[in-house]
């Protein structure tokens, strides 16, 4: 928001430089981005009536505007036409500077001296209208300095407001938060209360429209002409552009009280209003002169022919106040900040009123902001106000805080007493009540963010002032360092990116559609979502069960831009239902049901995994390279063995599938995407994918292999063949050889795998390469006969034998 400070000032006793205003603002949780002064440097700029326009000869664009300053009559060219005689406009004449140091001087022009010129607004850093030159009204003294006049050396503080404090996008709230920083005296006017009498008008609410409250009142007899130089002034450096005393009077009003408002001609209105939600397929042009095609989600502002309003976001151009307009009809409301926020979101709509509705507008005070602009309107557009009506349709209820000033002062840290935390917050406008350590807080109506005990901390930390309070580091009496299970996972993801696999980083959001494009049944658990309340998109609006679809959609934009080669991994949580191997995460909250968060891991590739050089073509990817990576995941945590199940589970092609398990227990699934899947995600057939069950892969951190210094003295290096069933996967046979051959053992390697007639039916030979080391003793002979007999046991155990004997490495 964008604050000229003599705007602010004027409701705040308060005279601090702006730099530091803006450290005040800042250090009580209103943060400053910078401190503009965009009409700096302005010199020169005068007052001029308009006394003659006439033409310059040649020319069918440009006028010869004489223009008397008080003292002497000045000849101008001028190029606009927005005026007229008696206007007041600024001149800057020969030696006046313009912001950014443009001197100004005499000009020939078709061959007619312009002694100086005719200002806009933008010309002036006063704002971005440059559609003509800046009218200054009536009132405007004819000779006087502008600069001097309209302060325009004045700054303007820029400040980022957080989605909880929409008080602070208003003068009024941020006049409440210096006048309590400061102890400054607060100027906020009087206002009237709500006027008796019919505003000719009626309204009818309908449930389900989100309206809280609705204030509406008629003024009758308005002139609609521009308003005074100094408001133009203050809502060109806030960022809004001037346009009428009246419509500058709702947004004027608006900018003061943080309460939206909105203006209709009433002889433009068919009949009374109706808020509602729009009919699916409705249309309404709003005030930017855009049709736009209505959901059913939002919600409107309708007469007999139709919308005339967009709830929350901008009025409809239909009934938009004009330079014939004389009768008002209004509205100051407060709408469901939800509904607000979607509706902005599926029109692509941000305006000032979605801005502070968004951040939830206070219905307590609301008459207060219909009274200020009724005010404004009467001061600048004359008229009469004739009645009004005020539609309490949910009413806000305060909440009773309990404030314990011991829990206080654990919170933060600081030695502050309850009676003085008690005045702290009485300076924000909050009742307390009670004595002792425990008292009972309502907050003012202005500060709906304040509903739990933290959010009183809060206030009392910042009031107390942030840079009273000492930094102290919590400890737990624990030297901080990453899990195991943490550990492991980093191992992975770096082994995984070293094998020349893309880490991909995406939102947890997908669409039901999604996973029925899975091909996924309706009982698979992995279609029971959770939905979200505010969701970015209907593409994204339920939290993922799944990695598969966020990877998906990146590989259809990666060879939609002609990226055809793509090996992407993720890792991530997923939120599925509840179960044995999914224990629910803990709420905190007794009868609160969240979902359970495993992580995973997903890997999806397609096109070339290994790019065409100039000594070999490109090779396309296929299973074998996701089985890779996988044994690159087992090995990086020295996991069991890796043995391979064939799977038809979807989302993969029947008979291209594998379950994955790590010495026995299950890890995930890994093959090739069913053809159907592909088309569903726009990727390429034959897209091959996994995903694995992180968490299990992880448990108890794993073990993570370490350097070790290699023996100085000989190794003993020999193979071994086993004949075997041919039922028997080669997995099982390793763990035992490994086992029998004893804790020298440094290395096993299956080098060969042959079956044959000679070596009879339903029988195979698998052939391991070992090494045995011990650093401290040379390992002899015997050793390794030992060693031999013993592998030899144990493939006896297996049903097999051993082939001839052992064969030197």
């Amino acid at each position: 928001m964008r604050v000229p400070i003599s705007w602010l000032y004027e409701y705040v006793d308060l005279d601090q430089s702006p730099e530091r205003l803006a450290d005040t603002l800042t250090l009580g949780g209103l943060e400053v981005d910078a401190v503009h002064r965009p009409t700096a440097g302005t010199r020169g700029v005068r007052v001029v009536e308009v006394v003659e326009v006439g033409d310059v000869p040649g020319s069918d664009k440009l006028s010869l505007v004489q223009a008397d300053d008080g003292e002497q009559v000045w000849e101008i060219v001028c190029g606009a036409r927005n005026f007229t005689v008696g206007d007041r406009v600024p001149a800057a004449l020969p030696g006046a500077v313009l912001p950014g140091g443009f001197e100004i001087g005499r000009k020939q022009l078709m061959g007619v001296t312009s002694n100086g010129m005719l200002a806009s607004a933008r010309e002036l850093g006063v704002g971005d209208d440059h559609t003509g030159i800046w009218l200054l009204g009536p009132d405007a003294p004819v000779g006087a300095d502008l600069t001097g006049w309209l302060d325009l050396d004045e700054a303007v503080l820029d400040i980022e407001l957080t989605p909880d404090r929409g008080y602070g996008a208003s003068l009024w709230g941020l006049a409440r938060d210096l006048s309590a920083l400061t102890g400054a005296e607060l100027r906020i006017p009087e206002l009237a209360g709500n006027p008796d009498g019919d505003p000719g008008i009626g309204v009818t609410i309908d449930e389900g429209s989100g309206c809280r409250r609705w204030d509406g009142r008629g003024i009758a007899g308005v002139s609609v002409r521009p308003s005074p130089a100094l408001v133009q002034k203050r809502l060109a450096l806030a960022g809004m552009r001037p346009i009428s005393n009246v419509v500058d009077a709702t947004n004027y009003a608006m900018l003061e009280t943080g309460y939206p408002v909105h203006a209709y001609d009433t002889s433009l209105l068919t009949g009374d209003l109706v808020v509602r939600p729009a009919e699916p397929g409705e249309t309404l042009t709003t005030l930017d002169g855009v049709a736009r095609t209505l959901d059913g989600e939002d919600v409107v502002i309708a007469d007999a022919s139709g919308p005339i309003g967009l709830a929350g976001i901008m009025g409809g151009e239909a009934t938009e106040i004009n330079a014939l307009t004389t009768d008002l009809y209004v509205e100051v409301a407060a709408w469901d900040p939800v509904k607000v926020l979607r509706t902005g979101r599926r029109h692509q709509l941000f305006t000032e009123a979605r801005s502070r509705f968004e951040r939830t507008v206070s219905a307590q005070w609301l008459p207060a902001g219909a009274s200020r602009v009724n005010d404004l309107i009467v001061e600048w557009a004359g008229g009469t106000v004739v009645g009004g009506h005020d539609h309490h349709v949910i009413r806000d209820q305060r909440p009773k805080i309990a404030l314990r000033s011991e829990r206080i002062r654990s919170l933060l840290g600081i030695d502050v007493d309850a009676d003085a935390q008690a005045d702290l917050l009485r300076r924000i406008g909050c009742t307390v009540k009670g004595e002792g350590p425990e008292r009972t807080v309502t907050p003012p109506p202005y500060r709906p963010d304040l509903t739990i005990e933290a959010d009183l901390a809060e206030e009392v930390a910042r009031l107390h002032g942030y840079d009273k309070i000492t930094p102290t580091v919590p400890s737990t009496g624990r030297a901080g360092r990453r899990s195991p299970e943490d550990l492991a996972a980093l191992a992975i993801r770096r082994a995984l990116a070293g094998a020349g696999w893309t880490e991909a980083l995406l939102y947890p959001f997908i669409a039901d559609e999604d996973l029925a494009a899975l091909g996924l049944s309706p009982d698979d658990p992995r279609r029971r979502t959770v939905k979200l309340v505010n969701p970015l998109s209907k593409e994204e609006s339920v939290l993922r069960t799944t990695l598969l679809p966020g990877l998906l959609a990146t590989v259809r934009r990666n060879v939609n831009r002609q990226q055809g080669d793509v090996a992407l991994f993720e890792t991530g949580h997923v939120f599925v239902p509840p179960s044995a191997d999914h224990p629910a995460a803990d709420s905190g909250t007794e009868g609160v049901s969240l979902p359970a968060e495993p992580d995973h891991l997903a890997l999806v590739a397609c096109g070339a995994f290994e790019v065409r050089r100039h000594d070999r073509s490109a090779r396309q990817v296929d299973v074998a390279d996701v089985l890779g990576a996988v044994e690159v995941i087992r090995h990086t945590v020295g996991a069991d063995a890796l043995s391979v199940e064939r799977t038809t589970e979807m989302p993969f092609h029947p008979g291209r599938a594998a379950r994955v398990s790590f010495g026995g227990t299950p890890v995930g699934v890994v093959g090739e995407l069913h053809p159907r899947v592909c088309d569903a995600f726009e990727v390429p057939r034959r897209t091959v994918a996994a995903e694995l069950r992180l968490d299990v892969i992880v448990a108890g951190g794993a073990a993570l292999p370490t350097a070790t210094v290699p023996s100085s003295l000989p190794s003993l290096r020999f193979d071994v063949a086993a004949l075997v069933d041919a039922d028997l996967d080669h997995a099982t046979l390793r763990t035992a050889v490994a086992e029998a051959a004893g804790d020298r053992l440094t290395a096993i390697e299956l080098f060969d795998v042959f079956a044959g007639e000679q070596l009879g039916e339903g029988k195979k030979s698998l052939a391991f390469s070992l090494v045995l080391d011990d650093p401290e003793t040379q390992l002899t002979d015997a050793e390794e006969a030992a060693a031999i007999e013993r592998i030899a046991t144990a493939i006896e155990r297996l049903g097999g034998e051993m082939r001839g004997g052992p064969a030197r490495s």
